[in-house]
């Protein structure tokens, strides 16, 4: 029986197409993962970014602040937490405009939350506070749900540090090509603080990032 009586036997040239389409299916998954391998390497230097829904500058890394203040001894501030998402207020000696403007636009953000409002809380953080009655009646007015911290602690300075190596990372500038100053940060319920905006920083935005991290976190 000649060969073309035989429809199992193949030709050289169909040896060799197939030989190939299977050299080609060993190759694919070797190649996957070479490729994300490669990505991971320079994601990792910084030559390339992957893109993120964050609106806001990520705080890399992140700092813990129930540990940066129970070692100083300050537990007040690790009570103030509550094991809530927290957006935090920092300023200096008295609350001028642009603290107010924070602390307007973060209460704001609270009530747009709607439901789940009650999962997250606005903390004012001063420290070298000089009393003013006139700011302690404007909070009672105007901010009633607002918790103030005061304190002069020296563990403050690595905060500040690292809130400020946040945005000198990020690619936002103002148009004097100074750094923008903080409006606010955000700490998860165990006491990370994560993210930080500021006035360069569209309040949609920010609310989609609140939006996404309550989503995806353990409810509260």
């Amino acid at each position: 029986m000649s060969n073309s009586e035989h429809p199992l036997t193949l030709t050289a040239e169909q040896r060799r197409s197939n030989q190939i389409k299977l050299l080609v299916l060993w190759l694919v998954p070797f190649g996957l993962m070479a490729i994300a391998g490669i990505t991971y390497l320079l994601v990792q230097s910084g030559k390339i970014s992957l893109g993120s829904k964050n609106h806001g500058d990520l705080i890399n890394p992140p700092v813990q602040l129930r540990e940066l203040f129970q070692a100083s001894g300050d537990l007040s501030l690790v009570e103030i937490l509550d094991d809530k998402w927290t957006l935090v207020v920092r300023t200096r000696e008295r609350c001028e405009a642009a603290c107010k403007e924070a602390l307007y636009l973060s209460r704001q953000l609270h009530i747009r939350l709607d439901k789940n409002a009650d999962r997250v809380q606005r903390v004012l953080l001063i420290d070298n506070y000089r009393d003013d009655p006139a700011f302690m009646s404007f909070v009672d007015q105007e901010h009633k749900l607002l918790k103030v911290f005061v304190t002069d602690g020296a563990s403050l300075r690595s905060l500040d540090e690292s809130i400020a190596r946040a945005v000198l990372s990020s690619d936002r500038q103002l148009e004097n090509g100074e750094s923008p100053v903080v409006n606010f940060f955000v700490v998860d319920p165990q006491g990370w603080a994560m993210m930080a905006y500021h006035q360069g920083h569209d309040g949609n935005g920010i609310l989609k990032d609140l939006k996404h991290l309550l989503r995806y976190s353990r409810e509260r």
